[in-house]
């Protein structure tokens, strides 16, 4: 059964704007509103999700987590279309933000990435947004396919960052369907990610355009127009772990189609890991 669209009722008009970097220059987008609502404590789904013993076996890490992770629902309004984004987030005190991004799968969500979460915030110091984007998770959406809000898929993204009132080019680490989300925000709102490191995995060159020619036409634009940090890693499961994702945790409410109560967590090896903090952290010091 589909889900009725969002009442999003914004009390601000906060305005997405084009530039991290310049506070004088920058545009504001009148027609890209939003408002964060932070909640007083973490999510029950995030609590439930953390506490499995099965993905985080380790005391410190699920203190850790506990304690530094928050959650938010944020409103956003394209013109008349209105949308709910479910995110989970840690700040750290430094302006080095990562934005990670689930694939298509309608078993994706923002539970697919948090075994990053606590490596590279705790270790390394990079504040990380996790988001469910619309049709998946506890996001507002008809279903999980993309079509329905595919042209406005750039302006979320700028609409969530905005949010955040972040002040420096963010780095990406995005799975195929995220990948490509990510590369049309790119094309249209550069400022955004230029200089930083941009990791998309499992993502075919295909997920980059409408067409296989017009695929390859864009991600040369894109190396060639100062994005020469764009790394495809893709995950080996020969070299980097036996078996892709854990168990499914039965995580009630947890998303909004038929996988509705099952978080679904990858399984990362030690040094599949490092190899994304390493290809993150190369030449991005700021």
């Amino acid at each position: 059964m589909q889900s009725p669209l969002p009442q999003v009722k914004l009390k601000a008009h906060n305005f997405a704007y084009s530039d991290p970097c310049n506070l004088s220059s920058r545009t504001q987008y009148k027609h890209v509103v939003f408002e964060r609502h932070d909640r007083e404590t973490l999510s029950v789904q995030a609590k439930t999700l953390f506490n499995s013993r099965m993905i985080f076996e380790s005391d410190a890490e699920l203190e850790w987590l506990l304690e530094n992770v928050h959650s938010t629902m944020i409103s956003i309004k394209i013109n008349d279309d209105p949308y709910e984004i479910n995110s989970n987030y840690v700040l750290s005190d430094s302006q080095r933000f990562v934005l990670v991004l689930h694939g298509f799968d309608e078993t994706e969500s923002w539970t697919t990435w948090t075994k990053m979460i606590q490596p590279l915030s705790q270790r390394y110091s990079y504040s990380v947004i996790f988001v469910d984007l619309p049709g998946f998770g506890r996001s507002s959406g008809r279903d999980s396919n993309q079509t329905s809000w595919k042209r406005n898929g750039p302006e979320i993204i700028i609409a969530i960052l905005s949010s955040f009132h972040i002040e420096s080019p963010v780095n990406i680490l995005a799975t195929c369907g995220g990948s490509a989300t990510i590369v049309r925000t790119i094309n249209r709102y550069p400022a955004w990610f230029r200089d930083r490191n941009l990791i998309f995995t499992n993502s075919v060159i295909g997920d980059f355009g409408e067409s296989k020619v017009g695929a390859y036409k864009r991600w040369n634009k894109l190396r060639q127009s100062g994005f020469r940090h764009v790394q495809l890693i893709d995950f080996d499961p020969v070299k980097q772990t036996s078996q892709l994702v854990y168990p499914e945790v039965r995580v009630l409410n947890i998303g909004r189609c038929s996988f509705k109560h099952k978080a679904i967590v990858y399984q990362l090896s030690e040094e599949y890991i490092q190899q994304i903090i390493n290809t993150l952290s190369a030449g991005n010091d700021s």
